[in-house]
């Protein structure tokens, strides 16, 4: 009996400090200054990151071919339907985006994102996020570009490399070159 004691008494003591531990380390967050819905957002990209880069095969053989080895592959460019940006979503409206990688020397970095959408204190003010991913995406930096004029929120509604063609909520485009940062009217 006093062997059964024994051993529920030490794993009780065992089970405590490991919850303690848990719970006390999981606290350092670089996301603690965020509301808690966005620092799971945040916390959860991060621990998907470092699963990617540690699961190098992420598909077994089976009837849709051999393994794929996951490396820090090309990027296709495409246009995203969502954003999900927690950082700036305080400040930005955001209603859709970009993603390509960058190829001979265009601009610095290995992957651009462009971000769209108008500001949440000017809803008139449109407003496009140039987000610089390098390798292994690692965030380098990003540059916010207000539209030349104010016409309500913007929607990326095609690209032909790195051109953009932007559409305000009335109506009016304008093509976005993303290395130069620069609007041409159309």
């Amino acid at each position: 009996m006093k062997m059964i004691v024994k051993t529920v008494l030490t794993a009780t003591i065992l089970f405590g400090t490991g919850f303690t531990y848990y719970h006390v380390s999981a606290s350092d967050s670089k996301y603690d200054q965020l509301p808690p819905e966005k620092k799971d957002i945040q916390e959860r990209k991060e621990l998907n990151k470092i699963k990617a880069k540690n699961d190098k095969i992420t598909k077994k053989d089976s009837k849709d071919g051999p393994a794929i080895v996951q490396h820090d592959r090309e990027v296709t460019a495409q246009l995203l339907d969502r954003i999900e940006d927690p950082i700036n979503d305080s400040t930005i409206k955001f209603t859709n985006g970009w993603i390509s990688s960058v190829k001979n020397q265009v601009m610095n970095g290995r992957i651009v994102t462009v971000e769209a959408g108008a500001l949440l204190a000017d809803p008139a003010q449109g407003i496009i996020l140039v987000r610089i991913d390098g390798a292994n995406r690692n965030f380098q930096g990003e540059k916010q570009y207000k539209t030349p004029e104010k016409h309500g929120e913007v929607k990326v509604i095609s690209y032909n490399g790195f051109n953009l063609k932007l559409q305000a909520k009335d109506g009016k485009k304008w093509t976005f070159n993303v290395p130069s940062g620069k609007f041409l009217n159309n």
